[in-house]
């Protein structure tokens, strides 16, 4: 029995409190298991084979059509026959020549008086209309090679390319997307882990205070307001830790359908501010597009080139042709061949007309909502740089305040001893002290958030070599 407590005690402790994961770690488990990256990078590699696919577009088009088959058709039947290179004159026999006047009259209108071939007439078979059902057996084998497309397979291919590109971008935005999105709740686990330990220390010296003084008698009206005021702060205190832990709660919640790893599991790394971002998120020097961005351009490039595409409609289509056949039945085997050059156009279709027309206006307003988002993304990027010059400038500035203001209650405490403040003072202090923090925790998920999304529009090459991103 102390042997079995003895081993809970070794593993009690390491159920209990969770291994902590470094972001990196974090990143690498959130990129096996993210199933929006998956979803866009299997929607890429199906761009990828359509632009593959539509580049053969020159590549001639083979093709076979095996078909046995039994009939009582005339036409087919007669056709058979002929393919077999088999036909007789008995295949061309129907009732009408029973009837024929050269079947009774001779070459002076005479009757006949003894049988001949054309008396024999009058048994023929209706062999043509009726020649029963039989069984034949074809083969075919083709080739169709374009020689001029109106330029729609060049168009078509053009436009392939350009959206698989454009489903590239949209992977990497996605993966641009996610790493912003997961580097902002990890470290903003650990600033609200900070701020929930700044709001205890500051509950440890409210507790501290009051018991080390009676201030709870309503006979001293100055020392009773400062009872009151410390019991309020204590409550405040309250109330943000526990939207401090509901906020960490819904970080790690997010966190987890990213990357799998249990709420319970996931313990940060705690590191300063500005070297995590330094490490995981370098200050871009210049603007770049991002890849959504990018993305969208691409498409506004496949949409322009629809027209010709549209063209293409009113364009002669010019190629050769060729083709093999095999004929079998119950009389012959044969083959034959056929060979040629084919043109076709469309003349008149009026579900065409305006199509051009219609496209180019498309292109162009793509176009000029591409110049329009650029503009606003560019503009929102300058925002963002002088928004985290700003927030750093007052990070610095907060931190500085929250200094002074932890030497400001040592201070205050010992005016209380000498008798030179009262208890509401004091508290004023302490409330003053909760503010900061909340004003420093605030700053510093403004500024992590600012450059987490900076991120978007750094350069992309170099921070996937940096991160790992792939």
């Amino acid at each position: 029995m102390k042997r079995l407590i003895s081993i809970l005690l070794l593993v009690g402790p390491m159920v209990l409190f969770a291994e902590a994961v470094g972001f990196d770690n974090l990143w690498k488990q959130i990129e096996e298991n993210s199933s929006a990256r998956k979803s866009k990078y299997l929607e890429w590699k199906a761009g990828e084979i359509a632009k593959d696919r539509s580049n053969k577009h020159w590549l001639p088009r083979v093709y076979t059509d095996l078909r046995t088959f039994q009939t009582n058709d005339p036409t087919l039947n007669f056709m058979g026959k002929l393919s077999q290179r088999s036909a007789t004159d008995s295949d061309f026999s129907t009732a009408s020549t029973r009837y024929r006047p050269g079947n009774f009259l001779d070459s002076n209108n005479q009757p006949y008086s003894t049988l001949n071939s054309d008396t024999m007439n009058l048994f023929a078979k209706d062999t043509l209309n009726n020649p029963g059902s039989h069984t034949y057996s074809r083969g075919t084998l083709g080739m169709d090679l374009p020689l001029f497309e109106g330029g729609s397979g060049k168009a078509l291919a053009a436009m392939s390319e350009k959206r698989s590109v454009g489903l590239k971008f949209e992977w990497l935005a996605v993966r641009d997307r996610e790493f912003a999105q997961s580097g902002f709740y990890y470290r903003a686990i650990q600033t609200l882990n900070e701020y929930k330990r700044r709001l205890e220390q500051i509950r440890k010296i409210e507790s501290k205070f009051q018991s080390n003084y009676l201030l709870r008698n309503k006979g001293n009206p100055v020392g009773y307001a400062g009872y009151l005021a410390l019991k309020s702060i204590k409550n405040q205190i309250a109330v943000l830790e526990n939207q401090s832990d509901l906020q960490v709660s819904d970080y790690k919640e997010t966190l987890y359908v990213l990357s799998d790893i249990p709420p319970s599991d996931l313990e940060v790394i705690e590191s300063d501010l500005n070297l995590f971002l330094d490490t995981h998120f370098k200050r871009p020097t210049v603007y770049e597009r991002s890849n959504q961005m990018n993305a969208q351009i691409k498409y506004a490039e496949g949409e322009k080139l629809k027209t010709d595409l549209e063209m293409a409609k009113f364009l002669p289509k010019v190629g050769a042709y060729s083709e093999a056949y095999g004929y079998q039945g119950s009389r012959n085997t044969a083959n034959a061949y056929q060979a040629g050059v084919y043109l076709q156009m469309n003349l008149y279709n009026p579900r065409d007309m305006g199509v051009v027309e219609e496209s180019k206006l498309n292109a162009e307003a793509a176009l000029k909502k591409i110049q329009e988002k650029t503009k606003e993304e560019e503009a929102h990027v300058k925002s963002l740089f002088q928004k985290e010059i700003s927030l750093t400038e007052s990070l610095e500035l907060v931190k500085e305040t929250v200094k002074y203001q932890d030497e400001q209650i040592l201070n205050m405490q010992r005016l209380f001893q000498g008798g030179a403040i009262n208890a509401i003072q004091f508290a004023e202090t302490l409330n003053r002290s909760i503010e900061l923090s909340r004003v420093l925790m605030e700053t510093e998920i403004a500024l992590l958030q600012v450059r987490t999304e900076t991120s978007l529009f750094s350069n992309k090459e170099e921070s996937n070599e940096s991160i790992g991103r792939n």
